[in-house]
């Protein structure tokens, strides 16, 4: 893949300043106004004496919650401000390679997770962090579940391909 492509951005384009210029943005500013505010909501309902509760035992308090989420958008937006000024990174070569050896990858690397988690035995994955290079340091146990929605968002990106590409 050559410098500059870039394979989130739709089937086969490469990353411009045009078409980031040109791109709509309603659909993704619409979603950020309708999450933030069910999540403003949903803190506002919180009272003040339980703002620093936690529900339970190892469980974030309401104050963890938000404050994790200014984090998290402190520093995407940063960092996108910094990204944006380069080109996207191609995504390495050694990992790009025909359909069926990617896939027999993907198969073994959740083979692999799945172990992990399963030979854990007692341990708790919510008490091990460890450093995202952007979002600060965060629970294996949230590591772990991001797996799951990283794929569903990526799913969504391959029904995109097989339309557009029109694949019965």
């Amino acid at each position: 893949m050559r410098r500059g492509a870039c394979l989130d951005s739709g089937v086969g384009s490469t990353w411009s300043p045009l078409r980031l210029a040109t791109m709509n943005l309603r659909p993704l500013l619409d979603k950020l106004h309708r999450s933030r505010d069910k999540f403003e909501k949903a803190a506002r309902r919180v009272p003040e004496k339980n703002w620093r509760t936690p529900p339970r035992e190892g469980a974030w308090w309401a104050a963890e919650v938000v404050a994790h989420v200014i984090m998290v958008e402190t520093l995407m937006t940063g960092a996108a401000a910094k990204i944006t000024k380069k080109p996207p990174l191609p995504v390495p070569l050694w990992l790009l390679d025909d359909r069926e050896a990617m896939l027999s990858h993907l198969i073994q690397q959740r083979q692999r997770t799945l172990s992990v988690l399963q030979s854990g035995g007692d341990s708790d994955f919510r008490r091990y962090r460890l450093q995202h290079p952007l979002l600060g340091s965060l629970r294996y146990y949230d590591w772990f579940r991001t797996l799951a929605a990283h794929d569903e968002r990526h799913t969504k990106q391959l029904h995109e391909i097989i339309k557009v590409r029109k694949i019965s």
